[in-house]
């Protein structure tokens, strides 16, 4: 089995010579045949190892005698390790998830928290085929996709902790396979008491469902796995049509809030539509919460809502629907239109504006500059007579605009903030620009429209340049 890890090592990369690689160790016979594996493999390929074992304080007295042999074991085999204690009761009350959750959570914390005091870039743990299968099919129970059906991956990150490398060399191996090598090589492991208690859903699957199910196809843990490679590759093809989409697609990013081109959306497969909307949860930290059914929901929503139409998500997210974009937002997030590419203002706002000059207006710079803006962000250039008087403001009652291509002709704002359909719950806070009396620029989504009557023809008036940045 040496030589299989080996190769596993090899064919996915999972391990560079020179590298430091953290292992969890519980005592167990999967990880101490883990550790013990990578112990010879380190002195031929190269690497270092570093033994983490963490007290969960859910068996007491049998916990902390977990983390005294793993200290006994390293002592003997030379290996440096690192010890940790964690309340996962009370974590798991804090965050009101479950025991078992909470201790995977705390467990890969603790990993990750010893991977960088060391400076390692990779941590292994010890699941194997057998391991495998049981989450397939648990995920299965629970209705998962295809993205659950693959089940874990070789290689993947460390949960919380996207710069550190999560491998699972073992992951070809079967549980048979370690047991014979713990034997062999005289390993004595330590038990956990409550590996045998069934009302652990894991538990009732390893020790009922699967042996079940066995008694009528053999072969269920191998064809579980299959099921998960096959997976495996079909997501990664999925992921990548994500990848391009979120790529390409009009979508912004910030913080409680991702903003996705609803034509862009809608034009999508319903299987990537779904996935995006997982994704959108996923940067949102909303996907641990996600519902097939929500999701489902929100995506009829998404085709068919009105503007303003909101669909839960799970979590405290939602989505809603504005005239072309879709929101993906939490909860405090929600109709709080935060620091973004739009300048908004209060409601009722006028200030008066000096050429040149630079003016605070809320978490925002306006510049008013006599020469062009050594930047790239946004701006425009207007044609102002010498003298002239300008106003940063908000909308009026009977505002009009004359926007450029409209030949001269005039617009109600109120109209043009229709047409262009900006969102009702901002249009009293987009900033107007205002240069004797007539409204000479509009500021949205960080563009402006300027007016016919200021736009820049060659005449014999300066050229004013007006730019917008965020005030850091």
């Amino acid at each position: 089995m040496l030589e299989r890890v080996r190769q596993t090592i090899q064919k996915f990369q999972l391990i560079t010579t020179g590298q430091t690689l953290v292992v969890g160790v519980s005592g167990g016979t999967d990880s101490l045949a883990l550790l013990h594996i990578l112990n010879q493999l380190g002195r031929s390929i190269g690497f270092t190892i570093h033994a983490a074992t963490l007290d969960h304080q859910l068996r007491g007295e049998e916990s902390a005698g977990d983390v005294r042999f793993v200290e006994q074991i390293c002592r003997e085999w030379g290996i440096a390790v690192t010890t940790g204690q964690a309340d996962v009761s009370r974590l798991a009350r804090q965050q009101q998830i479950g025991i078992e959750t909470a201790a995977r959570l705390a467990r890969y914390d603790f990993l990750a928290a010893t991977a960088y005091r060391v400076g390692a870039s990779n941590v292994a743990v010890a699941h194997h085929v057998d391991d495998q299968a049981e989450t397939v099919l648990m995920h299965i129970l629970r209705g998962a996709g295809i993205h659950g059906l693959a089940g874990m991956a070789m290689r993947s990150t460390v949960p919380n902790h996207d710069d550190l490398l999560l491998i699972r060399p073992l992951l070809e191996v079967t549980r048979a396979e370690i047991e014979e090598y713990c034997q062999q090589n005289y390993l004595i492991p330590r038990v956990d008491s409550t590996n045998v208690d069934t009302s652990i859903l894991r538990n009732a699957i390893r020790l009922e469902v699967l042996p079940f199910l066995e008694g009528y196809a053999p072969q269920t843990r191998p064809a579980l796995a299959r099921l998960a490679e096959i997976a495996a590759i079909e997501n990664d093809y999925i992921q990548q049509q994500i990848n391009s989409f979120t790529r390409l697609a009009t979508l912004t990013i910030s913080a409680g809030r991702i903003a996705i081109n609803r034509d862009a959306f809608n034009g999508l497969h319903p299987a990537l539509q779904r996935r995006v909307l997982l994704w959108g949860m996923g940067k949102l930290g909303l996907v641990d919460h996600a519902s097939a059914h929500l999701i489902m929901e929100a995506i009829e929503i998404a085709k068919r809502g009105r503007h303003g139409a909101i669909a839960l998500l799970g979590g405290g997210g939602s989505l809603r629907v504005d005239y072309l974009m879709l929101f993906i937002e939490t909860e405090d997030s929600r109709y709080k239109y935060i620091r973004s590419p739009i300048p908004l203002l209060p409601a009722n706002f006028t200030r008066a504006i000096t050429i040149p000059s630079l003016n605070t207006v809320q978490e925002w710079l306006l510049q008013v500059r006599l020469e062009q803006p050594p930047n790239d962000k946004s701006y425009c250039k207007l044609e102002i007579p010498n003298g002239s008087q300008a106003i940063l403001r908000t909308r009026h009652d009977g505002d009009v605009f004359s926007p450029l291509g409209m030949n001269g002709h005039t617009q109600k704002v109120s109209r043009w903030m229709v047409n262009r359909k900006i969102p009702r719950e901002i249009r009293d806070q987009i900033p107007l620009l205002v240069v004797n009396d007539m409204i000479a620029a509009i500021v949205v989504n960080d563009e402006w429209f300027v007016s016919e009557l200021f736009a820049v023809r060659n005449s014999e008036s300066p050229i004013i340049y007006f730019q917008f940045l965020e005030n850091s």
